[in-house]
C-alpha cells in the first residue's frame, strides 16, 4: 500500500543515517508531493546538504518508509527530497531503533474491551513500516490482544493501535511483545 498521496504535514519524522543511526526525532512542517520533498525545521544542523537519508514518517494513513537527500538549508528550514517508498510488507521491513516510552491505556483481549486502570508502561523499541516492538516490565500481555499504545516523541502525541502477533520473554523477566500496526492516529490524548 502506497501512502505518498498522504499529506505528511504535521506528521512525526524518524530521520536516519544509511546505516540506520537515529539522526533526529522532528516534525515535518511542510509536504509538496508534486515536487517530492519534505521540510522540517529541526534535527539537522550536523548534516551537511547531500547527504542521504532514511526517513520513517508516522502520520494518520500509516507508516511511510522513505528515502532521502538532503537538497537545502536556508533560514533554519531543511529541505529534504523524497523518493522510494518501500510498500509495507510484514518482515522484510526494515527495523528503526526508537526507545521511546510510551503506554497502554486500553486493549481489547478475548473480544472484551479492557480500560486500564492505570496504565501500562511500556518502551517502543523499535519501529518499522508494519509493526512495532513494546518492551513492558510489569505485565504479561496475551498473543492476539489489540492495544492502544500512547506516545510522544519530540512533542507531538501520537497513537498507535497495534495487535500482539509475537511474544518474547528474556531472561531478566522483561516482555517484549510484536505488534502488527493496525491504525495510526495523530490525536491528542493526555496524561503523556
Amino acid at each position: 500500500m502506497s501512502y505518498l498521496a498522504s499529506h505528511f504535514t504535521d506528521s512525526l519524522v524518524l530521520i536516519y543515517d544509511n546505516e540506520s543511526n537515529l539522526i533526529a526525532k522532528t516534525n515535518v512542517t511542510a509536504h509538496d508531493k508534486g515536487e517530492m520533498y519534505i521540510e522540517v525545521s529541526e534535527g539537522l544542523e550536523n548534516v551537511k546538504p547531500g547527504t542521504r537519508l532514511r526517513l520513517l514518517i508516522i502520520h494518520s494513513s500509516g507508516v511511510s518508509e522513505l528515502r532521502g537527500i538532503l537538497k537545502s538549508v536556508r533560514q533554519g528550514i531543511y529541505e529534504i527530497s523524497i523518493y522510494g517508498e518501500r510498500v509495507r510488507d510484514a518482515r522484510s521491513s526494515a527495523r528503526y531503533t526508537l526507545n521511546n516510552p510510551a503506554i497502554i491505556s486500553d486493549m481489547v483481549t478475548d473480544s472484551k474491551m479492557e480500560e486500564l486502570i492505570v496504565p501500562l508502561k511500556v518502551t517502543i523499541e523499535n519501529i518499522s513500516s508494519t509493526g512495532i516492538l513494546v518492551r513492558s516490565l510489569e505485565v504479561r500481555i496475551k498473543l492476539g490482544a489489540l492495544l492502544q499504545i500512547e506516545f510522544n516523541a519530540h512533542g507531538k502525541n501520537g497513537i498507535i493501535y497495534g495487535e500482539v502477533i509475537r511474544e518474547q520473554i528474556c531472561d531478566d523477566c522483561i516482555y517484549k511483545y510484536g505488534c502488527q500496526l493496525i491504525f495510526i492516529d495523530g490525536g491528542e490524548k493526555k496524561g503523556l
